[in-house]
């Protein structure tokens, strides 16, 4: 379809990368660590890398380095409740370019993909009614949410609303505390670091100036430049990251909060 020596049906978990189907390819699973994969997961749509021995990102992945991976098209696959599972990819051991039909059609066998595996969940196991990566509150935190990058924004947003928190997007700090300042409703900032205008450290000292007693998540994949948080001791998500991981830590913080106020139970 893609004209790709390499195609490859990919699930991740915490620790690695695995292959359910696979053209091309010797391996069963490889590392998480650096994979495509754990950041086309964290893209809406397709992420194409065209040159991947001189992006930072992968230069130092286990196929790159190992197998000789010269390219690389995935799809995310995302369940209907907005969790992403894994990718469809195709990749090649020469540069390559894909053409728009060949990315429509990726789209299109993701989608069957994610059709056949619901349809399979369905027929193993048709009392579930879906899975909770996180139990619902009453009333629903709130979370305040700022990334700049507008896909990874949506996802996040849609993975947090999709378990019952409110959240209120922001695509930079200083949009960020104008929402803030005018509604004393968040419980929760989840922010980038590194952002256009007003980052996310300059952000959390704004805000902590007002409400000394707001509780923040960072979410960055630089975060050895920034030592200072850890000294800190702020709460931090290395990118990439799993939409489960991010309900995890949301849900830790927010249940340190309840025990440090005497609220919960």
């Amino acid at each position: 379809m893609c004209d790709t020596a390499v195609a490859v049906i990919a699930f991740i978990d915490e620790q690695r990368i695995w292959f359910k189907a696979k053209i091309g390819l010797e391996l069963d699973e490889i590392p998480r660590d650096g994979s495509f994969c754990a950041h086309a997961i964290l893209q809406s749509d397709v992420l194409i890398v065209p040159d991947p021995i001189s992006d930072k990102r992968f230069m130092s992945s286990f196929l790159v380095k190992q197998i000789g991976i010269r390219f690389y098209a995935g799809m995310p696959l995302i369940t209907a409740d907005t969790h992403p599972l894994g990718t469809l990819a195709v990749m090649d051991r020469v540069p390559h370019l894909l053409t728009a039909e060949q990315i429509d059609a990726l789209q299109i066998f993701a989608r069957r993909i994610m059709y056949e595996l619901e349809l399979r969940r369905t027929r193993e196991a048709p009392s579930r009614t879906g899975i909770h990566l996180a139990p619902s509150r009453q009333p629903p935190a709130t979370i305040l949410l700022v990334e700049d990058h507008s896909n990874l924004r949506d996802l996040l947003q849609r993975t947090l609303e999709g378990v019952g928190f409110s959240v209120f997007p922001a695509a930079d700090g200083a949009e960020a505390l104008r929402l803030c300042q005018h509604d004393d409703t968040v419980d929760l900032v989840v922010s980038d670091i590194v952002m256009p205008s007003l980052n996310g450290l300059q952000l959390s000292d704004r805000i902590r100036t007002a409400r000394p007693e707001m509780k923040f998540l960072f979410i960055t994949g630089f975060g050895d430049q920034f030592p200072e948080l850890r000294e800190y001791g702020a709460n931090i998500l290395e990118k990439p990251f799993l939409p489960s991981e991010l309900l995890r830590k949301v849900e830790d913080i927010l249940d340190q909060g309840k025990a440090a106020t005497g609220t919960e139970g």
